[in-house]
């Protein structure tokens, strides 16, 4: 299903999203774009030579980034109208330039919304995982999600 509506959610289900290979430039254009001059991320030697993970590291906020737009592109959030809330967010490894991330995301709750007619709350479990099944992070997301029969 590529057009997912509040009803389509069910807790339980698991999504898998495609993988994306996270690089140089990404990092760079993150840190640049964000504001985020810290040398371990904008300094290659530096970060080979003098940090705990010795290798250039994303920013946590990339690797979150990268994971919602995942998320996008399996469709199911084209009916969302607002995200509610992003919580318990922890960043469990490093996401380092070269690695492939990709996020599973399992439904823990669907209910229709008490202030929103025609739409549905949905609490989603996120974690984010390397090339080797490594969770580098995880979090929940609620979302406000439009009902399929607001819709017709």
């Amino acid at each position: 299903m590529a057009d997912w509506y509040f009803e389509d959610f069910v807790a339980g289900e698991v999504t898998r999203t495609m993988g994306r290979t996270v690089t140089e430039t990404d990092i760079v254009s993150f840190v640049t774009f964000a504001g985020i001059f810290e040398e371990t991320f904008i300094n290659a030697d530096y970060a080979r030579t003098q940090t705990l993970f010795k290798a250039r590291v994303a920013p946590g906020f990339l690797a979150l980034v990268l994971a919602e737009g995942l998320y996008v592109l399996t469709g199911h959030t084209h009916h969302g109208r607002a995200l509610l809330g992003i919580d318990e967010l922890r960043l469990t490894a490093p996401v380092k330039a070269g690695d492939t991330i990709h996020a599973e995301i399992s439904v823990v709750e669907a209910r229709p919304s008490r202030s929103q007619p025609g739409h549905g709350v949905v609490t989603l479990a996120h974690s984010v995982r390397n090339q080797e099944e490594t969770e580098v992070m995880r979090y929940r997301t609620v979302r406000l999600i439009e009902a399929r029969k607001a819709a017709t």
